[in-house]
Order: structure tokens, then sequence, then C-alpha cells
């Protein structure tokens, strides 16, 4: 298959493609080390750098394999930027988890179509880390707390619409967004199964649902390998 190329490229020499290489390692690592000192800031100047980055690594490259792993590195950096730590840890791989003790009850009745992980966006083809999994659910469903807990944290942003974070027992976290309506408040204990909001449509599910990520040891974890689906 052909490539098209503008009239005045040229085949780079081999010492030249060797330089290029060197290059685009350091300036990842560069990209890496600003995300680093960007996502432990809550300055608008900060957020709106760290979202640009973010949108700048998520293009196509056709980069060296090394370069490319570390792009993927620093998206999941960027992806643990959650609004409700302070001091996120770098995302684990599902490979690197235990089984879990027992499977968790699953959030919403529905069906999952993003999962976690690197995925291809439907709207632009460009493949993302994303940080949890997107169930779609008709609006108004009951969103139910995976186990019990206490709300750590109720808010509202653009993007994920009105959201909730619950702490559970050692360390972990479940994460409940893009609802229409919450049922709990701060502080508030809830029991596994307890309704604590309504789906809704402030995210990109076509139709409605939840985006829902857990964090163990404040680490990123794929929920399906805790979830009774």
């Amino acid at each position: 298959m052909s490539t098209y190329r503008p009239p005045h490229w040229k085949k780079p020499k081999r010492v030249i493609y060797k330089s290029h290489g060197l290059f685009r390692i350091f300036a990842a690592l560069l990209i890496l080390v600003v995300f680093l000192a960007l996502k432990e800031t809550a300055n608008p100047w900060g957020v709106e750098a760290r979202e640009t980055l973010k949108g700048v690594l998520t293009t196509e490259w056709n980069y060296q394999p090394v370069f490319d792993r570390v792009v993927q590195f620093g998206l999941e950096i960027a992806s643990t930027d959650w609004p409700l730590l302070s001091n996120p840890q770098p995302v684990i791989s599902k490979n690197g988890l235990t089984a879990a003790p027992e499977s968790l009850q699953v959030p919403v009745s529905g069906q999952v179509v993003r999962g976690y992980g690197m995925v291809t966006d439907p709207i632009d083809n460009m493949e993302r880390f994303h940080s949890g999994i997107d169930i779609a659910a008709p609006v108004g469903s009951p969103v139910r707390a995976v186990q019990d807990g206490t709300v750590q944290r109720l808010g509202d942003s653009p993007e994920l619409g009105k959201y909730i974070l619950i702490e559970h027992a050692q360390g972990s976290f479940s994460f409940y967004g893009e609802l229409a309506r919450l049922t709990v408040e701060e502080g508030q204990s809830v029991q596994a199964g307890q309704v604590i909001g309504e789906v809704g449509t402030a995210g990109d599910i076509p139709g409605g649902g939840l985006h829902f990520e857990m964090r163990e040891n404040n680490k990123l974890i794929d929920p399906l390998t805790r979830l009774q689906f």
C-alpha cells in the first residue's frame, strides 16, 4: 500500500533516523515529567494545560515502540487524576492483579459498552486510556453501591456530571459518574446494594449510562475483575 508524502519529503539518512529516535524518547520522558508536575496542581492553568497534553498524546503517533509505551504510560498517569485523591498512584494493569476473594454486585443493570484500559474511541477512532468501564442503562435506573462503605465525596463536573466517591475497607474506593441524581450525603454509611443515585446522560454513553471506576491501594484496577455480571 502506497503512502502519500509531500513533494518536498525526502527519505532521511540512517544516522538522522537514529537521531530522531533519540529525540523522540527524550521528548516522551520530558512529557512524563510535565505530567507529573501538572497532575499535582489544582490551579485552573494547570488543569487546562494537563487536559491539553492529554489531547496531544491521544493523537495518532507514528513513533518508535518505546516511545509509544511511554506515551501510553503518560496517559495512564493522566487518567489517575480523580476528583478525590490528592496523591494518586500510577495505574496497574489487570495482568498484575490477584483474584478477588469474592465477586461484587454490579452498580447498575445494563450493558458494558466501553471497557478498562486502552480502547478505541468510536467518535474519532483514536485509541485512548479509559480509567474505568461505561455501562449503558436507561436514564433514571437505580445505581447501587458495590460494597459497604462511607460516602467520601459528592460532586459535579462538566465531563462526569454528578458523581459519588465511596471509600471501602482496606484502602479501596469506588467511583460512580454521569449521574442524574444523588440520593446519599457526604459522610453517610452505605450498604452493598443500597441505591445511591440514578443514571443520567452527562457523559458520552448513547442513551445514558454510568461511568464506574475502582481503586485498590490507591491504584486503578479493571472493575470487570471484581464485578459479577
